[in-house]
């Protein structure tokens, strides 16, 4: 029996809901939800200055739009409340006292302009700017504004074990006495994220790569404390195609973005779990499930993931075209106006059509509009194919027009039989005729398959759409059908 696990997300709410964040807490999610446990949702609004309500709100919606769930949180009641940090003021201070009174920290009183000068002398000596450690052993007041530093070792190594990576271990002449209690009594993510990590019971963190250079200031705040140190799994950092760090200067990096850009949760959460695990076998296609079943948190691949945007709207695609046609019309209902417009049994019968097409649920309305509009207004020269002429092109437009009047009713095997019998009798290749017909009947070059289109639109629709297209390029009272293409 494996023991049940406390694993947690700590999103910062200062702008949009990163991808970065889902990510995380998908690795997070599986770990839980396959060895049992608690999921916790922490918000690391210490950052008073960026601080952002509305982004807090972004992140819990578009985290529960994934369906990445949480059994405690600040929706979400538990043992473990207050889930904002910045509510958790009184338990940072309380231990920040007992590293002060331990020897573990100290408190700080040098001005801006002080530490402004410090670091400017350290790099005109092209050393790293840090902390001279100038108020280690001074005696500061209470009462004195001050932020409270960690004392670290001025000698030696801190190690520690990472999951993927195994011990790593770093000099202490490289870690800087980290400020932990800020001015405004508000810790620093390095006190807070170590003291709620240990309130909250937390047995594995997984978090990203870039916090490995922050692990010894942690390391050394566990032992400060006499705590146990939490399983750590740095996973690898998204990158852009060239290797960057993933930003949206590059890449779009709000998961808003990917919903209102009609990406389905699924394929998203597909794709991210593909960004550090594989289910063997070159396997790209799986669901939540599938991936939670296989997941072990020290198969995480370590190398550089690339977040390549091509393939997500292809596996976007795949996912479409798996979705069943009411399901699939109920989110289209959800991301379009013209599709939440539309007739439902319409749109149920559309679907089928266009998801073979759309990469992205908002591909829809450039696909499909011709179908909600009252009147086409075909351009004259997209109706005539390269080698045929305006009187020529007008005489098989009529042709056509009468195929349709004369079926006695649609239907896409009678209608296609009639149109290529009509090509054969005029000498117009097949995609000569159903081109031209597709620009009278919806004025694009691109649509759903035609033949179906039209037989959806109905017969007088279709008549009136041929008629307006014959009007554009004049109606000859004695056309020529056969007339050569040369």
């Amino acid at each position: 029996m494996v023991d049940p696990v406390v694993v947690r997300a700590a999103p910062s709410p200062t702008g949009d809901p990163h991808v970065g964040t889902a990510y995380v807490c998908l690795f997070n999610y599986a770990l839980r939800t396959k060895r049992g446990g608690r999921f916790i949702l922490r918000i690391d609004d210490t950052d008073r200055t960026r601080y952002n309500a509305d982004s807090e709100r972004k992140i819990i919606e578009e985290l529960a739009w994934l369906g990445l769930t949480f059994d405690e949180g600040p929706e979400t009641a538990g043992a473990d409340g207050p889930y904002r940090q910045s509510e958790r003021t009184a338990i940072y201070r309380e231990a920040v006292q007992t590293l002060i009174d331990s020897g573990a920290a100290y408190r700080c009183d040098c001005t801006k302009e002080r530490l402004d000068e410090v670091r400017a002398a350290q790099r005109a000596r092209k050393e790293q700017p840090r902390y001279d450690g100038h108020c280690r052993e001074r005696s500061v007041a209470p009462d004195a504004p001050h932020v409270v530093r960690l004392k670290v070792p001025r000698d030696g190594e801190t190690s520690f074990l990472d999951g993927l990576r195994g011990t790593i271990t770093i000099a202490n002449s490289t870690v800087d006495d980290q400020v932990l209690l800020k001015t405004d009594q508000h810790p620093t993510y390095h006190l807070a994220t170590v003291v709620d990590d240990h309130a909250m019971g937390v047995t594995h963190i997984l978090r990203a790569e870039e916090w490995i250079n922050s692990m010894p200031k942690h390391v050394l705040l566990y032992k400060a404390f006499g705590w146990d140190i939490p399983q750590h799994f740095h996973l690898p950092l998204l990158r852009n195609p060239d290797r960057s760090k993933i930003s949206k200067r590059k890449n779009p990096t709000s998961i808003t973005w990917y919903r209102e850009n009609g990406f389905l949760p699924e394929a998203l959460l597909n794709f991210l779990a593909l960004m550090g695990f594989s289910l063997g076998d070159d396997q790209e296609e799986f669901t939540l499930d599938e991936f939670v079943a296989a997941f072990e948190p020290d198969a995480i691949k370590t190398s550089a993931p690339v977040f390549d945007l091509t393939k997500l709207e292809w596996l976007n695609g795949v996912y479409i075209r798996k979705t069943p046609a009411p399901v699939l019309a109920a989110k289209l209902v959800a991301i379009s106006p013209m599709a939440a417009a539309a007739d439902r049994t319409l749109l149920e019968a559309i679907v089928p059509l266009i998801a073979e097409r759309m990469k992205r649920l908002t591909e829809f309305e450039d696909l499909c509009d011709f179908f909600f509009v009252d009147k086409i207004e075909p351009r004259y020269d997209d109706l005539i194919p390269k080698k045929r002429t305006e009187t020529n092109t007008a005489a098989v437009l009529r042709a056509a027009r009468d195929v349709v009047a004369n079926s006695e009713t649609l239907t896409p095997e009678t209608l296609e039989a009639s149109l290529r019998a009509l090509g054969e009798e005029v000498s117009w290749k097949p995609r000569e005729l159903f081109m031209s017909v597709r620009f009278a009947i919806s004025g694009k070059k691109v649509t759903p398959p035609i033949i179906e289109s039209m037989c959806l639109l109905g017969k007088a629709e279709c008549i009136e759409r041929l008629d307006d297209a014959i009007d554009v390029l004049g109606d000859p009272e004695n056309p020529i059908l056969a007339a050569p293409s040369s």
